[in-house]
Formats: structure tokens, sequence, C-alpha cells
């Protein structure tokens, strides 16, 4: 095996023990940091601690211990180089082949105590210093930054006893990643001590190419907030050749995060609006379609489903597929998005809506439990994720009236009498005005809620929840 020597030295041991161990059993030499290497020897790992290593104490009150020439310059050198091994040689330093580094999290250090003379005292500088020197001269060395890797060491060790170039370029990008992360949340940290919060970032991460943006006209790539858990997370392209279009995303986040709050629902999706919602099993009457209309349902898809569907002109679905369904899509070339567990969705914890080159940041809204019967849940949850300016009406699980982005004018003009409401449950996220309420009220609706109102109602048949939201991407 070409690992011969180690550098450890982990904040997060989850699992480590199992890569020493792995490591030790072929021979590699490990150094480690001192609560690493006291934590490796509780599992028999013959870790050796760094200051025996390199001869050197560790001083400053831990400040300088790992960055000393017998260990950088193990990582930084060139192997194959003559003048390198002939340096090496005359000062005494030996190769290492894999450094395994992962840093304290900087927002635990400021969590515990934000005073700037504990902050100045937790930076971590070796840390950085060693996975970007590894990361420099990943040829040489292997360098590991994140836990979910280790497997993959272990597998390719075994299976070749190296690890190929490819994957020592994934894991320096990696690396390099994690250094950068920890420097922002670091400057971040101090920022707002010295500056008021003047410096902050927000790490972009580059998922995929799209097929196009708002038009066929323009190029677009899918992005996403750095660290930050989404919508999307889990959710998985299962023919990924058809490629996909923003608009069928703005469909499936707006459907996650009305799945997110309601189990057991299909939904028609319009350019990120809901159109049509139901608690059955199937909701396949809708009469129109097209290339930004979605079909997404937590009850499995069949194949009959998409064929009746798609011959309808929609072109994307999400959810559950069985075989057949699945196959049939790439038949086609329909995009099918496939959702996980319920269990596995989760809302950031900051939202942003972007405007030419700016972003406004917020933090998310999470909707407290409610106490209504499951017509008066779906008209909230609509009213929560559909577009501002909304109304949803619904009555046996099914919706009768869904409309979003409206203005206030279209509110008042809307002809409410030509929709059948009587022994419906409506909700708004708007403060209907009195002849609205009168314009619903005879339609022989029998339960009209307000979440978020912030004006003062009488009559039996209004409720008003007292909620402070607004949808999430207006």
């Amino acid at each position: 095996m070409n690992i011969k020597r180690a550098f450890i030295s982990v904040h997060d041991k989850t699992n480590i023990e199992k890569l020493a161990l792995f490591l030790t059993r072929y021979g590699t030499e490990i150094v480690a940091t001192d609560h690493t290497a006291e934590y490796l020897q509780s599992y028999g790992v013959p870790a050796v601690k760094v200051a025996d290593y390199s001869g050197f104490p560790s001083i400053f009150d831990g400040r300088l211990k790992s960055i000393h020439p017998k260990v950088m310059g193990g990582i930084l050198a060139i192997q194959d180089s003559k003048n390198h091994q002939k340096e090496m040689k005359e000062h005494d330093i030996q190769p290492f082949d894999l450094v395994v580094v992962n840093l304290k999290p900087f927002e635990m250090s400021v969590d515990e105590s934000p005073e700037e003379s504990n902050l100045s005292k937790e930076i971590d500088i070796s840390g950085p210093a060693l996975l970007m020197a590894a990361a420099k001269n990943h040829r040489d060395v292997v360098v590991i930054s994140e836990i979910e890797d280790y497997d993959e060491v272990i597998e390719s060790l075994e299976y070749c006893g190296d690890v190929l170039l490819l994957k020592r370029r994934r894991y320096a990008l990696k690396a390099i990643h994690d250094v950068m992360l920890y420097t922002a949340s670091v400057h971040k940290a101090l920022s707002q001590i010295f500056a008021s919060e003047k410096y902050d970032y927000t790490i972009m991460e580059y998922i995929m190419p799209l097929l196009y943006g708002d038009n066929p006209s323009q190029k677009a790539s899918l992005m996403k907030i750095s660290t930050e858990p989404g919508l999307l997370d889990e959710v998985q392209i299962a023919n990924p050749a058809v490629g996909l279009k923003k608009s069928q995303l703005r469909n499936t986040n707006v459907f996650m995060e009305l799945y997110y709050y309601s189990d057991n629902i299909s939904v028609f999706l319009d350019k990120g609006k809901i159109v049509k919602v139901s608690s059955s099993t199937s909701l396949e009457d809708i009469d129109y379609g097209g290339p930004d209309t979605m079909f997404a349902s937590t009850f499995t898809i069949g194949e009959d489903t998409i064929r009746k569907l798609s011959d309808k002109g929609i072109e994307s679905f999400c959810g559950v597929f069985d075989r057949d369904a699945i196959k049939l899509a790439r038949e086609r070339d329909i995009m099918i998005l496939t959702v996980p567990e319920r269990a596995a969705v989760e809302l950031s914890h900051e939202t942003y809506s972007g405007f030419g080159n700016y972003f406004v940041r917020e933090a998310a809204f999470r909707m407290r439990t409610i106490d209504l019967e499951p017509d008066g849940k779906l008209a909230v949850y609509c009213s929560r994720v559909n577009r501002a300016n909304n109304i949803s009406a619904f009555r046996d699980g099914e919706s009768l009236l869904l409309k979003s982005g409206l203005s206030y004018r279209e509110f008042r003009e809307l002809d409410y009498s030509s929709y059948n409401l009587s022994g419906a449950t409506l909700a708004s996220n708007v403060d209907l005005d009195d002849a609205t309420l009168n314009a619903l009220e005879k339609t022989g609706i029998s339960k009209i809620i307000l979440p978020g109102t912030a004006g003062s109602y009488s009559g039996k048949s209004l409720i008003a929840l007292g909620f402070e939201f607004t949808r999430l991407n207006n």
C-alpha cells in the first residue's frame, strides 16, 4: 500500500478509529495531535503525538504545535523531486502520504463564548494550514477533510493500494472549500465585533446546469447556499438526460414546501403556483397542460397517470414512481423527480430572494401546528405556500378555488358566485374587506380563515389565527 505515513488531527472523531485501524493493519505510521492521538490510542492504534514526532513541544498554550518543518515539510515536499528528496534527508524530514483534518466549526466557538478574547483564542491556524498544504501537494498527499469520505478511501486502498488522482483532486477541492468556509465564518464573527456586521459571506455551491432559465434563450445554472439545508436536497432526477428547466424547479420547490406541511396530497402546479390540490390518490381531472405544468403527488404515480397527463401536455412529474412509470417517462422524454420520505424534508434556516445582483436574506418561517379540520389545514397550508395575495378554498379534501398573485382590485372583482363554494372552508393571506367577505358569505361558505390578519372581524364563520407570515418566495 502506498500510504506509509499519515497525519491525523480531527475535531469530530466520528469513525476516525475505523480509518486509523485499517491503516495500522497495513503498517502505516500515524502521527496525530494530542487529543486525537489519545483517542486513537484508546482503540489500540499506536499513534505518535506530534510533539514526540517533531521533537518540539506544543507552546503558547497550544497555539503552535503542528506547524513544524518535520510536519509541513513532510506534506509539502514533492516526493519524486531529487532536490526535495535531498533536502528532506538533510533536515531529517519524512514524507506524509495522507492528511486527515476536520475543523471545529467556528460557529460553535461563537455560541460557546462570543467575546473577542475567546474568539481570538479559538481561531485554528494549523488545521487550515495543514489542509491547504496537503491540497497543494495532492498528487503526493491524499487530503481528507470530510468524514463521509473515510469509507471511500478504505475501499480504494483495499482495491488498488492507492487513491486515484481523480479522487485526490476531488478531496483537495473539498479541503480548500472547507478552509474557505471556515475562514469566512471567522471573518464574519469578528466583523460583527469590529465592524458592526459590515462583512458577511454567502457562499454558493454549483449544483448543475439547467436546460434554460425563464426562456429558452437564457443559459442558467442551479446554485445552492452552502451549508444550508434546502427543500431540494433529497430530490433526485430519475432521467437527467431530459434536462431540467427553471420553471420545473420552481414547481418542485413549492410542492416540497407543501409536502413539508401536509402529507397525502396530489397537486398541479404551473410556474410556481399551485392550481389544483386533492387529498385523494389521483388527480387527473384537468383539461390543460403545458411545459410549465407539473403533476406532483405523495401517492405512487403509475404508468397510466403519466400516460394520461402527458397526453394532455404535462411534461414534468414529481413524487414516487413505480418501475413502469419511470420506463414510460424515459421513453417519452418526460422529466420526473423523485421525492424522499417526508421526514427527510427540511426547511432552510434562512431564505433568500434576489433581484439584479442583490439578495435579501430573511429568517425562515416555520408555521406552528394548527388545530383545524383537514379542509382548514389544506386551505391554510396553500395560503402559506402559494404566491402572495392568494385565496384557497377546499371541500372534502378537494380544492375548489386556488388563486394567487392577485391585486387587491382583483380580490374585490373576483366573481365568487361562479365557484361552488357551499360548505367549503376558505383561507387567504390577505386582509379581506367587508365587500369581499359579504360576497363570500353569500356563496354559502362555511368557514373563512385569515391566518395572518392584522384586522379585527366579527362573525362566527371567520377565524383569525394571528400568524405573521407571507409566501416564502413572493
